[in-house]
């Protein structure tokens, strides 16, 4: 591989800029929706939307590279002349009018002769190395656009400017830790750059992502988890704060955004992160297996895909709290027996919701109580827990009951079942729940009854546990599962394994039939399989629920066969009476 030497000399022409990060998306999206009618991508997503689902921009220019002011506040900074020679270029204008730059189109790899000397698998392998940089360089172009022009504007200060539209929680809650995102893009630029000028054949780039993949990208999980509140906020000063709109327009109308909004450059860091998996994938497809840039680009992989799903999950968590505490405002408690529950908790977040009506609420030993009370009753399943409500006109809702979700049993009856009176239903779809152990310590049944019979399906899907279709295998949910205790230390021999130390306290998720369990360490959340002869279990809620479900099975049982003799001796009474003569 041919030595750069002087690299002023490969960074001393700056041409005319390309477009934005933004414009890059599109185009990238458009040649993945092209590919994908000859094969299928598996494309990572963000909060459940596919990246080939952004929106079309329209072109813009390219900004200079800014700063941070004293005041924490932005401001244009004066770049050096190799820093910014080397941006200009790496984000320069093509030969095919508004896409990125090409490493073939570079003069340098075609005075050099790369292109005769270098196989085609080579050449698309620099390509790919190469865009990873481009690509970098004009998003970190328009992350500085949504700094020096949105957020440094006066009306975007808070306190900080009398002409503010926004106040300081707005403000934060709006660009959130832009600062330190933008850092980390600058650093891995920087980094990419200097490898750049190292070679123009680029033996390997993926080392450098493995080290700022590890170490140096927790502010984009972060951002990425405050989308919630930034979407929240963002289309309530849009609708209640005219002055705010009135300066989004304005910024929206200079020429350097050309017809880009605002909340596309919020976007960014979550368009950004998504696509490096694409990238590392798009390296894997041109580098020979057997050589170690494959290697570190399969961690790169790995690590990419890693950040993906922690900034998933850090979405998703805000998400959940916001729900929860929507939800827990809304509670309301009348009654002096029950205790508040904070919803508001680490791990909970809500399965399902919605109306059904209860036509009793008996305990098991008055189930043969024929009186109907309908009513209806307003259902909060959590992951850990269920709540019965009653939703009033104000939008409030009354607790009445609740119960550990490990407690509730779930059970499908039809109207000719025993155990249900006649009811005057005209499309029954029955289901009996019953909280083995209420808020208050009791047994409680619920006859319930849902809209259709896909509502009731739904129902019944959200209550039950897993089931697996081998018998002698046994698999639990995180919310009713057996818990153990490492009585020996035990170190793995294999990558999926794992690790225990004495007194480790363990969540089993799963038993094998040969004697593995597969589980969840309680300390750190970590998971994988261990042999069960490490490990000894222990009592929990678990045992106690499954205790109580073999209680109320025999109860039922004793009840049907009850109802049988009942219905027996009925009918020979009847018989008995049509057999005396009639006077």
């Amino acid at each position: 591989h041919r030595s750069l030497g002087n690299v002023n000399n490969f960074f001393r022409v700056i041409p005319d800029p390309q477009p934005l990060y933004q414009i890059y998306m599109m185009e990238q999206n458009g040649q993945l929706i092209y590919e994908t009618k000859e094969q299928k991508i598996t494309q990572p997503s963000f909060s459940g939307k596919s990246i080939s689902k952004v929106k079309k921009f329209f072109a813009s220019t390219a900004s200079t590279d800014s700063g941070r002011g004293a005041d924490c506040s932005t401001t244009v900074s004066q770049p050096t002349s190799n820093t910014s020679m080397r941006r200009e270029r790496l984000v320069a204008g093509s030969h095919f009018a508004s896409q990125r730059s090409l490493w073939c189109e570079l003069p340098e790899v075609r005075n050099a002769g790369l292109l005769e000397r270098l196989d085609e698998d080579m050449k698309k392998l620099q390509e790919a190395y190469f865009e990873v940089i481009t690509s970098e360089a004009s998003y970190l172009r328009s992350i500085n656009i949504l700094i020096t022009h949105f957020m440094a504007a006066p009306e975007m200060l808070g306190s900080k400017r009398p002409s503010s539209t926004i106040t300081n929680e707005e403000r934060k809650q709006l660009f959130s830790n832009i600062f330190a995102v933008r850092d980390c893009s600058e650093k891995l630029l920087s980094d990419l750059e200097n490898r750049l000028q190292e070679s123009l054949v680029l033996s390997d780039i993926c080392d450098i992502l493995c080290d700022h993949f590890e170490t140096n990208f927790d502010p984009y999980i972060k951002y990425c988890s405050n989308q919630v509140y930034q979407d929240r906020t963002l289309r309530k000063l849009k609708s209640e704060n005219p002055s705010f709109l009135s300066c989004i327009q304005r910024l929206e109308s200079d020429r350097l955004c050309q017809g880009l909004d605002m909340r596309s450059f919020l976007m960014l860091p979550m368009q950004r992160v998504t696509r490096y998996p694409l990238l590392m994938i798009a390296i894997l497809e041109h580098a020979q297996q057997d050589a170690a840039n494959y290697q570190t680009a399969q961690i790169a992989l790995y690590l990419a895909n890693h950040i993906v799903t922690c900034c998933n999950e850090g979405a998703r968590h805000m998400e959940r709290t916001e729900q929860l505490l929507e939800i827990e405002r809304r509670l309301v408690y009348k009654s002096s027996d029950l205790r508040r529950i904070p919803l508001v908790s680490s791990g909970r977040y809500l399965v399902k919701r919605g109306s059904l009506i209860c036509l009793n609420e008996k305990r098991s030993k008055k189930l043969l109580n024929t009186r109907q009370q309908f009513q209806s009753i307003y259902i909060f399943l959590f992951n850990d827990i269920i709540m019965l409500t009653k939703k009033k006109v104000n939008g409030t809702y009354i607790c009445k009951d609740y119960s550990a979700r490990r407690f509730v049993d779930i059970e499908p009856v039809e109207v000719n079942d025993p155990k249900v009176p006649h009811i005057p239903l005209k499309k029954p779809h029955l289901f009996i729940c019953t909280l083995m152990h209420n808020a208050v310590g009791k047994q409680v049944e619920l006859l319930l009854n849902a809209d259709s019979e896909t509502d009731r399906e739904r129902w019944l899907s959200a209550l039950r546990p897993p089931t697996c279709t081998n018998p002698e295998e046994k698999i639990y949910a995180d919310w009713d599962c057996p818990q153990a205790v490492a009585v020996h230390r035990y170190s793995p021999s294999q990558e999926d394994e794992l690790p225990l130390e004495r007194g480790d306290l363990i969540n089993i998720l799963r038993k094998m039939p040969d004697g593995w369990f597969y589980g969840e360490r309680v300390r750190d959340c970590y998971s994988g399989w261990f042999p069960s002869s490490y490990v000894q279990q222990v009592l929990n809620d678990h045992v106690r629920a499954k205790n109580y479900r073999q209680r109320l099975r025999v109860i039922q049982v004793i009840f049907i066969m009850f109802s049988y003799k009942c219905a027996s001796i009925e009918m020979e009474i009847m018989n008995n009476q049509s057999k005396i003569p009639k006077i």
